[in-house]
């Protein structure tokens, strides 16, 4: 072998040596442009396999993270790591973001109390919603934070809205040859509201929610006002509502 050769070869192994001892605060830098909101402290490994020992979002203490890199998914133009968030909001989950600005989500799992949902999102705050959520999300991809592809299931096990119990239920995500993402689900048991239905969003961006309620007598003071919005069938009422997810999102 040549000795150019031999040189050029010590140092790419030197430069790779290089780029694997890289602190996690490299990362964290890279981060903060594209995540303002968060903040992370008592960092300690490398960019490729670290720990933050508190993970903070908007003010909010979200728990301790892990995660673990892995370099050679770079050759297929995707950064990609396993992550471990352990706090009010327990997950785990390959996370990958490719070179054409697609985030992917997959093989993940995440538990949590509704209650400790609403501390992110304010909007479940206001209609005091409380419960256990467990949910896997076999894939999940966005662009430009449009919601391409999902797939998984959820459970919410006794689940409250403003201080009245709905009961239990669950649900299967999924995303159709037309490309409509879809979460289709129903009550469990025969002691809370008995519903089922299907939140569909279509390639227009259109968010469709076709609800059966088999017993809306259940929701108390808020059955008149249901009965109101909602048209009479043999096994209950129905509520179907059409909307664009732009709208949705300035609320979220």
């Amino acid at each position: 072998m040549r000795p150019t050769h031999l040189v050029a070869i010590a140092i790419a192994t030197y430069l790779l040596f290089l780029v694997t001892r890289f602190p996690a605060q490299f990362a964290y830098v890279f981060l903060q442009d594209r995540l303002p909101g968060l903040t992370l402290g008592e960092l300690d490994g490398t960019v490729w396999q670290g720990t933050a020992r508190s993970v903070v979002y908007n003010g909010i203490y979200a728990g301790s993270l892990d995660w673990n890199t892995r370099p050679l998914r770079m050759l297929l133009g995707e950064l990609n790591s396993a992550i471990r968030l352990q706090g009010p909001i327990d997950s785990n989950a390959d996370i990958g973001y490719s070179l054409t600005d697609i985030l992917t989500i997959r093989n993940a799992t995440v538990k949590a109390r509704l209650a400790d949902f609403g501390q992110f999102l304010p909007q479940l705050s206001i209609i005091a919603m409380e419960g256990d959520l467990s949910a896997r999300i076999e894939s999940l991809e966005l662009q430009e934070e449009n919601l391409v592809d999902i797939r998984g299931s959820v459970a919410i096990d006794n689940l409250f809205a403003g201080g009245l119990r709905l009961g239990d239920f669950t649900a299967e995500m999924s995303t159709d040859d037309d490309g409509i993402r879809k979460l289709v689900f129903a009550s469990v048991g025969n002691d809370g509201l008995d519903v089922q239905g299907e939140l569909l969003l279509n390639q227009q961006e259109q968010i469709v929610l076709d609800l059966l309620v088999r017993n809306p007598e259940h929701l108390g003071e808020l059955a008149g006002l249901f009965r109101r919005f909602s048209s009479e069938e043999p096994d209950g009422n129905r509520f179907r509502w059409t909307g664009e997810s732009s709208d949705l999102k300035k609320y979220l």
